[in-house]
């Protein structure tokens, strides 16, 4: 099967380039700002209508992987335009060509279309987002759902991994110092390795579903209690990690104070990983890596 990983440079793009390759995948994907020298990589504009049409036409994937986006929380709520031009206008112009050359659909979204005031969100649940983020990946799964005829929209929550800066990896970086952190105790997430978060996808492709999935880790856990985790499975200092409240973050946008995931339905085609055991798989690349 050929593959095209739009936003292949990005935390999950990398990942998942790597995986499909394993599978024995005929793997293409893009970038934007940050170059890759690597075969099957190419630049690309989603906001270009024409250039993204036609690019995808060449190429002729079976299945196109949607994980390009903006998603800098605070930063969408300040740069609107930009939001809505990569999120939904650029989510459009995939779904445009993927529909015109009949490829399967798959657009990572994410948590944070629902308010947060439930938690343990299932597919069917009323999505409500109450920051621009949110609001403009829900439009982008708007356009999937009207355009394609064959998708998948895969929900996701905290992502962390190897490739790219995120969460984890600067709380590990903080802890290295020895330097204490501040983390909300009132924020309830489903955290989600991108090697899982890609073996869901991966197995979702392969079984040809269709439809909306809740694609993220397998277990639901606080901010604060994750960090601790975190700080005990790397050999850090618990005491490191600080409590504080939503409301004493210095945030731009509002946040859900709990949009976490039920993953029932993915779990019948892979079973997401716990806390443990993802974090335990990041440890194994980190320490190898020197750290």
């Amino acid at each position: 099967m050929k593959a095209l990983i739009v936003g292949g440079s990005g935390l999950l793009g990398q990942q998942l380039v790597y995986l499909l390759k394993q599978h024995d995948f005929d793997v293409y994907a893009t970038y934007h700002s940050e170059p890759i020298n690597e075969d099957g990589f190419f630049p690309l504009d989603i906001t270009n209508a024409d250039d993204t049409v036609s690019f995808i036409e060449e190429i002729k994937p079976d299945a196109i992987v949607s994980t390009a986006a903006f998603s800098n929380v605070d930063k969408c709520e300040e740069l609107k335009d930009t939001a809505f031009k990569i999120n939904v206008t650029g989510t459009k112009n995939v779904a445009l060509a993927a529909e015109k050359i009949n490829a399967k659909m798959v657009y990572v979204s994410t948590d944070y279309i629902f308010n947060g005031e439930k938690g343990q969100y299932k597919e069917t649940d009323k999505t409500d987002p109450i920051d621009y983020y949110g609001f403009t990946k829900l439009e982008g799964e708007k356009q999937v759902q009207n355009i394609c005829s064959d998708f998948i929209i895969a929900r996701t929550s905290v992502l962390y991994g190897v490739h790219k800066p995120n969460f984890v990896t600067w709380m590990i970086s903080e802890f290295e110092q020895n330097r204490s952190i501040s983390i909300v105790k009132d924020q309830i997430i489903s955290p989600t390795h991108t090697m899982d978060l890609s073996e869901q996808l991966l197995a979702l492709i392969e079984d040809d579903a269709r439809g909306i999935f809740h694609t993220a880790g397998g277990e639901i856990v606080s901010r604060y209690d994750f960090a601790l985790k975190t700080a005990e499975l790397f050999n850090f200092d618990v005491d490191l990690v600080q409590p504080t409240s939503m409301d004493e973050m210095n945030w731009v946008a509002k946040r859900p104070k709990n949009s976490s995931l039920n993953v029932s339905k993915v779990t019948k085609f892979k079973k997401p990983y716990g806390v443990e055991k993802a974090l335990g798989l990041l440890a194994k690349v980190v320490i190898g890596e020197g750290r």
